[in-house]
């Protein structure tokens, strides 16, 4: 009996599937910035967790890979975006969270 964890993946289909969870070296996470049309900037992450190398191949003969991931996520609020809300919620037709 091999003393590696062999994990488990049920598929979307209900099939079960055995893999390999591989270590891995973070090269580079770089931010993804976004302009929302109010001029808020948004900053988005992905951060990699775990990778599972499945025993099964994709449509191109490739082994198929899972990963566990957290999003990061980062925002300049612009000043047009607090006037914009604040004015909703002083005239009642929003609620400040408290």
């Amino acid at each position: 009996m091999s003393d590696e964890f062999e994990p488990i993946v049920k598929m979307p289909n209900g099939r079960s599937v055995k893999g390999k969870k591989l270590s891995f070296k973070t090269i580079k996470e770089d931010w993804n910035e976004y302009e929302l049309e109010d001029g808020t900037k948004l900053y988005v992450k992905l951060v990699l967790i775990d990778v599972v190398r499945l025993n099964m191949l994709n449509q191109f003969s490739e082994p198929v890979y899972q990963i566990a991931s957290h999003n990061l996520v980062k925002v300049r609020v612009s000043r047009k975006a607090v006037e914009e809300v604040s004015e909703k919620v002083k005239s009642g037709r929003e609620q400040a969270i408290a």
